[in-house]
């Protein structure tokens, strides 16, 4: 089963350029946040991500063209904010996406049809328009700020000065999992309607430019009391072609 599939086309096309912090934490603490049958990857390790999106959604413009006759920008831009937990799934790495914040109600909408947990927030990341590259890109030196904000707190706040550029070293990143659970309203408690994990596939990937630099991070809210360590922090350009998500596997099929 392939959602949203269009056999030979792309439906789906994005670029973004992500704040990316590495941290060691408490493997019990981690454990908490990474449901069964999903097997941490490396003990201890948790990212938190700020990304700027630009999104071209083939079904979606389509309708708001055919709305109000051009592609409405609301729906090609977005920025957010997760946590993603370096996992496997029957022994092939990938990524937990645990928690995403989002500043687009049609992203945090769509969220748990792909098996993520996904809340509106407000979201802001410094940006560095495509128009502008030759005159202001990021470079050795830069120094990029994100922060997630909810009903008046701050969730994650930090910036990185970038020091280097280098290769980005967790390959498995573009490999995202969901875990998709849908209850029975009659009988919440009871087994689940719908209970399967998901893989969001790219049909193609373009790597952009690549920093290591110095980080420095505040978590608020549930997280604030989490003892961490920043292992490293990079800035990285990506873009990537999908033409959807497949279920890699129904839990309630014995």
């Amino acid at each position: 089963m392939v959602l949203n599939e269009e056999k030979g086309r792309a439906r789906r096309h994005v670029a973004e350029n992500i704040i990316s912090f590495r941290l060691k934490l408490d493997p019990k603490i981690i454990a908490q946040y990474l449901p069964a049958p999903f097997e941490m990857n490396r003990e201890g390790e948790l990212m938190i991500m700020l990304a700027d999106y630009y999104g071209h959604d083939e079904d979606m413009t389509e309708q708001a063209e055919k709305a109000a006759n051009f592609v409405y920008p609301y729906f090609t831009t977005m920025q957010e904010g997760l946590i993603s937990i370096p996992c496997k799934f029957e022994g092939r790495p990938g990524n937990y996406l645990t928690k995403i914040w989002q500043d687009r109600d049609w992203a945090v909408q769509r969220g748990p049809m792909l098996g993520y947990n996904t809340e509106l927030a407000e979201v802001h990341i410094n940006r560095f328009p495509g128009r502008l590259r030759k005159l202001y890109a990021p470079h050795v030196g830069s120094k990029i700020k994100g922060v997630v904000r909810q009903n008046g707190d701050n969730l994650i706040s930090g910036w990185i000065e970038l020091t280097e550029k280098v290769v980005y070293p967790e390959e498995e990143y573009m490999v995202c999992y969901g875990r998709r659970q849908v209850e029975d309203m009659l009988d919440p408690t009871g087994e689940k309607l719908i209970d399967d994990i998901l893989i969001e596939y790219h049909d193609s990937e373009i790597k952009g430019d690549v920093f290591k630099g110095h980080g420095h991070l505040k978590l608020g809210g549930f997280m604030e009391n989490w003892d961490y360590e920043i292992i490293d922090a990079y800035y990285f350009e990506i873009g990537f072609s999908t033409s959807g998500w497949k279920v890699l596997k129904d839990l309630k099929q014995k």
